[in-house]
């Protein structure tokens, strides 16, 4: 079997944009982790190499109870450049792509259970002046409770250093980024708000909320089957103008909240003319 630093990788468990994650155990042990190879990047120096382990050593000093942490960063030069390889706890049940996968439906209590953790962890990070950069469901790892956790934070972080793939963003990482934003840019605390929005999207319908990825060819937002507050908060949220989603974090998981119990504030009522029930006799 192949092996990478100490550990034996067992089978890839995802590929994404920027490497393969493999099940691996560590040798000389019993311990099953998850080890994340940025094989999809080329590090072309020693130096772009060691900076880009520093700043994942340093996104992993972020800690918060629904941020999955890192357990280790190994570095391995190979003649100009090298290889990173990111090992953090296996999480057996998966990630929130998988129920997606499955067309598991998910109920309306769990969706704002895994969007209030979430939003948890990006407030953290957005207190400290962080954006996440990468919020879609192949990030969101469960555990058997159904509790949710926020994993890669340094992936978006680690393009700036010039890491980008040859064959750029898969097609899912664009469905979640933000019509304005640049998928090698800097990540942006209102960038993580509308991805987050375009998780919420998926998880009350089962299903993307666009056609297509890309910005232009977005079309009708698709939320058909929610109820008309929270779809009109959602629609404020995926509008592709900048200028008319909500400001912060807080300010969207606020009227996400007050749109369960069929209120919406008195802007997103303006905008898109959505009445509020009438009060009760």
């Amino acid at each position: 079997m192949a092996t990478f630093g100490n550990y034996t990788l067992l089978e890839p468990i995802g590929r994404g944009d920027m490497g393969t994650t493999y099940r691996a155990q560590a040798q000389g042990s019993s311990d099953i982790v998850a080890l994340k190879v940025l094989d999809k990047v080329e590090i072309t120096s020693v130096g772009q190499l060691g900076s880009a382990v520093d700043l994942a050593r340093f996104a992993a000093t972020f800690s918060h109870p629904r941020l999955h942490p890192t357990l280790e960063v190994i570095e391995i030069e190979e003649g100009d450049g090298g290889q990173i390889g990111i090992v953090t706890p296996f999480a057996a049940a998966g990630p929130l792509s998988a129920v997606f996968a499955r067309g598991t439906k998910i109920p309306p209590k769990q969706t704002f259970k895994v969007l209030g953790q979430l939003a948890s962890a990006l407030q953290h990070l957005h207190d400290q002046e962080v954006a996440h950069g990468s919020v879609k469901p192949t990030n969101v790892l469960l555990d058997a409770e159904g509790n949710a956790a926020l994993t890669d934070l340094s992936m978006a972080h680690l393009r700036e250093l010039g890491l980008v793939p040859a064959d750029g963003p898969t097609r899912q990482h664009l469905f979640f980024m933000a019509p304005e934003r640049e998928y090698h840019a800097a990540p942006e605390v209102i960038g993580d708000v509308f991805s987050l929005g375009v998780l919420a999207a998926m998880m009350f319908t089962g299903r993307l909320p666009f056609d297509q990825p890309e910005p232009e060819a977005r079309g009708v937002l698709q939320i058909e089957g929610v109820p008309p507050a929270i779809a009109a908060v959602l629609r404020r949220e995926l509008n592709p103008q900048l200028r008319w989603r909500y400001t912060d974090l807080g300010s969207f998981m606020g009227a996400l909240k007050e749109a369960t119990q069929g209120k919406v504030d008195p802007e997103t009522e303006r905008l898109f003319g959505v009445k509020q029930p009438p009060p009760e006799p």
